[in-house]
């Protein structure tokens, strides 16, 4: 007996003392769920004959995390002179869709980017285009607002990963649609750069002592997204041919990036009532207005045709979201969705 107790003192010894720091449980918490082979499958059965297996995978090999990481190092050394080698970036499961960067200035610096960003920053694009083109099908008008009324509920507001049968009604929406798939697939690399790039900067202007005080953090946002929307315009510009990497025609695809977290707060706004607050960034509305004064210079000069129809079409299914989820919430018709409960012990917790 006596012997148990000191095994369990000395275990609980190592265990106090094997306990990661905050820099480790940021950098290596979390764990994967994404499963590459199984994806390339299923994109193969729902659209047969559009692609080989070969194409698919050549295409992973151009455009992946790590490869839009570095384009966006390049670019920031090359626009600002900050190479920013010494960050890492990171890519677990974190139940987050908001990307960061953590730089303690003691630890190296690391992005994170997660895997949840991923599936669902994709899978809203997906179902918002197939909306839009479609508005006039009420079998897929009724379907792609069910999905990311999903989106924003289970996977924004609670941080739950989409399963595989969410992720199969969804792969069914779009079945054989390669225009919806390559325009939700391009915007995707757009934003993932843009994101990419706004937590590259928040790292520069530590660097450059540049930071604003903790009275106004909105001020850094702000000039993180500034930065970040002219890396993305700048690689708009400069890559053509084989080494284009983003397509002109989703220069605004940043905008919706913006609008997709609009509709996520307004969704938690209207199904519980709570007004999420960050004292960190500054609403998305606003966000968006100085992103537009960006790219309205005239150094910024390319074709903007297309993207001014992809974004109005966007906009439209954005609307009608908005007012659809307000009406059936008032007609009680979203009461069996609802988590309430679970969404009052969420605000119980300080962190």
């Amino acid at each position: 007996m006596e012997k148990d107790v000191l095994v369990q003192k000395e275990r609980g010894f190592i265990e106090k003392f094997m306990v990661p720091q905050m820099y480790d449980l940021f950098r290596f918490g979390g764990s994967s769920v994404k499963d590459d082979e199984m994806g390339m499958q299923r994109m193969l059965q729902n659209f047969s004959g559009l692609f080989t297996e070969e194409q698919l995978r050549k295409n992973m090999e151009k455009y992946n995390l790590q490869k839009m990481f570095g384009v966006v190092k390049e670019y920031f050394k090359k626009e600002y002179g900050y190479a920013g080698d010494s960050i890492i970036l990171s890519n677990n499961y974190q139940h987050t869709i908001n990307s960061y960067i953590y730089n303690d200035r003691e630890n190296p610096a690391f992005i994170h980017i997660d895997e949840l960003f991923e599936s669902t920053v994709i899978a809203f694009l997906l179902s918002m285009f197939k909306w839009s083109k479609d508005f006039g099908n009420l079998e897929i008008y009724s379907e792609c607002f069910k999905y990311v009324l999903f989106l924003m509920n289970d996977v924004c507001i609670f941080g739950k990963m989409q399963g595989t049968d969410a992720n199969d009604v969804l792969l069914g929406l779009v079945s054989g649609d390669i225009q919806i798939l390559q325009l939700a697939e391009d915007c995707y690399w757009t934003i993932v750069v843009f994101s990419l790039a706004h937590e590259v900067a928040h790292a520069y202007l530590a660097y450059t002592g540049r930071q604003y005080s903790k009275q106004h953090p909105e001020k850094e946002e702000y000039n993180a997204d500034m930065m970040a929307y002219h890396i993305v315009l700048k690689i708009i510009m400069e890559k053509e041919g084989e080494e284009q990497i983003l397509e002109k025609y989703t220069y605004l695809a940043p905008m919706m990036y913006m609008d997709f977290f609009d509709l996520y707060y307004y969704t938690d706004r209207v199904l519980y009532k709570s007004r999420l607050s960050d004292p960190q960034h500054p609403w998305p509305v606003d966000r968006k207005n100085r992103l537009f004064a960006v790219v309205n210079k005239d150094e910024y000069d390319f074709d903007t045709v297309d993207g001014n129809h992809l974004y109005s079409g966007f906009l439209d299914v954005y609307d009608e979201y908005k007012d659809q989820v307000l009406l059936k919430m008032e007609r009680g018709k979203l009461d069996k969705i609802l988590h309430t409960e679970r969404r009052n012990r969420m605000r119980c917790v300080k962190v």
